[in-house]
């Protein structure tokens, strides 16, 4: 998928971890399918010149819970398992665009995938579990600012 710069983008805004690795942008797609993107740049590159994994496994994993976490109303949420398959490499200065559709949803549960994009190329597909939370936990600040 390339990156459609009208989509009603909003900031993922956090502290800690997605504030480090960021910014992260996240935008419905209508339906059950939800976006989010990243401009990769030196600190998301490994040794040999290409995105690090983890930084894939990063936005899949941001795309698909910030996706559950809009599907349930806000409702706090937490990635219980995520399997991923590697496609292709990505480079520093690429755009990554991570689909997250969410295939069902029971109960606390919600069964999602990911296609991640590169310039047009898919470079990681992930399918993962979340599993939403009777409450926050104590000083954590949740998502709200996305939806």
């Amino acid at each position: 998928m390339e990156y459609d710069p009208d989509l009603p983008w909003r900031d993922v805004r956090g502290e800690g971890y997605n504030a480090h690795i960021g910014p992260i942008r996240f935008a419905s797609l209508g339906g059950n399918q939800w976006c989010a993107t990243i401009v990769l740049d030196a600190r998301h590159i490994n040794v040999g010149g290409v995105c690090h994994g983890g930084m894939l496994l990063s936005l899949a994993d941001v795309a698909m819970g910030a996706s559950t976490f809009a599907a349930g109303g806000g409702h706090p949420c937490a990635t219980i398992q995520m399997d991923s398959h590697f496609l292709a490499a990505a480079k520093a200065g690429q755009r990554l665009v991570a689909v997250a559709t969410q295939l069902r949803k029971v109960r606390e549960l919600s069964f999602m995938q990911c296609e991640v994009w590169a310039e047009g190329r898919q470079v990681m597909r992930a399918s993962g579990t979340w599993k939403y939370l009777a409450s926050r936990a104590p000083g954590a600040t949740g998502m709200g600012a996305i939806i």
